[in-house]
């Protein structure tokens, strides 16, 4: 297979997965009472959303060809599995990612001016 054939199969591939991404984000919920809803709250968020889509979809078009250009992904659907797998597996990934929030209040002071670590 081709370079050019393994890449178009990977992009496909990311397309589905990404279809099935956005879906998942889109759907009902209680909180939208029942309606369908864009996946981003804010309107300012629409561009780093479509950013990542894209990314996530050229990650696996890149994936799938890397993979037919080495002899990995000899067939079309080999090619197609590498465009699904890899944003997929990138998603998971940065789901792992936890942000961590400063405390809302520094801790008070003793009645000296030090602070009470318990020792």
């Amino acid at each position: 297979m081709s370079l050019w054939m393994a890449a178009m199969w990977g992009m496909v591939g990311s397309a589905v997965a990404e279809a099935l991404n956005l879906y998942g984000m889109m759907r009902p919920t209680t909180e939208s009472e029942g309606r369908w809803q864009w996946p981003w709250r804010d309107p300012r968020d629409r561009p780093i959303i479509v950013f990542a889509v894209l990314l996530r979809a050229v990650a696996g078009t890149g994936l799938a060809a890397a993979a037919g250009a080495g002899g990995l992904a000899e067939t079309a659907f080999a090619s197609f599995t590498f465009g699904v797998a890899a944003p997929l597996v990138i998603a998971k990934m940065f789901d792992q990612i936890r942000t961590v929030e400063p405390p809302a209040d520094p801790p008070a002071a003793g009645p000296d001016g030090e602070h009470d670590d318990g020792a």
